[in-house]
């Protein structure tokens, strides 16, 4: 985009989920929860909270670091380190709904014919997400998925379950392929009120310097 181009759309589409103390999480991990540090009543001035949370609740992009390397490693990439090009352009919703399997073959011939079109792919598997229950079937992608994805030179795809792998995955082999690649990938995204097409993506990743996710408010300009 050249300096001083203005994305021109009609409509912003939020596809980032709520983020609440009700608001369900992958089993073991930790919760969202806020304390009350200062209120207006007391200081007649401000409210001041503090939170508590895994960065994987809600919408939110993973980094290197959550599957390989340590937090010792300086080389490994954290969440305030991604390349913030993959996050940011044009982006293609495929509608799968309403699906809880892999997705794998089904959509072969469609991402090889977005090949070279489009760099973002984004997957709708649900017509409806229950934010506060935490579904144990979901939509994944397999290896062979990932691996076309990663040939075929895109650089950036979304879920809107909680993993881009199966729930009793133990390797994250899937995690890994899309790394071998350079891909990233969102997970736990909102796509109901998406029809399939192409759009511009927004899905920034904030700055944690130290943190192996990040969460995202992302949306989507038509």
């Amino acid at each position: 985009m050249s300096a001083g181009a203005r994305l021109s759309y009609s409509r912003i589409i939020d596809i980032s989920q709520p983020v609440t103390s009700r608001t369900a999480c992958f089993p073991g991990d930790t919760p969202f929860s806020k304390s009350v540090t200062l209120t207006y009543e007391d200081s007649q001035v401000i409210n001041l909270t503090a939170l508590t949370m895994s960065p994987h609740v809600g919408s939110h992009a993973d980094a290197p670091v959550h599957i390989k390397g340590s937090f010792e490693d300086s080389q490994t990439v954290r969440a305030g380190s991604l390349d913030l090009k993959a996050f940011l352009g044009e982006v293609y919703v495929i509608d799968i709904s309403d699906t809880r399997e892999a997705i794998d073959k089904q959509v072969r011939d469609r991402l090889l014919s977005l090949a070279g079109k489009f760099e973002r792919v984004l997957f709708k598997t649900l017509k409806h997400i229950d934010y506060d229950t935490f579904a144990e079937s979901y939509s994944y992608l397999s290896t062979d998925c990932a691996t076309i994805l990663g040939e075929n030179g895109f650089r950036l795809v979304g879920l809107d379950t909680p993993s881009v792998d199966h729930i009793k995955a133990k390797e994250l082999s899937t995690h890994h392929v899309l790394d071998h690649f350079g891909l990233v990938w969102l997970e736990n995204l909102d796509l109901t009120q998406v029809e399939e097409g192409a759009y511009q993506l927004i899905a920034l990743p904030l700055k944690f310097m130290e943190l192996e996710a990040s969460p995202l408010r992302a949306v989507l300009l038509k």
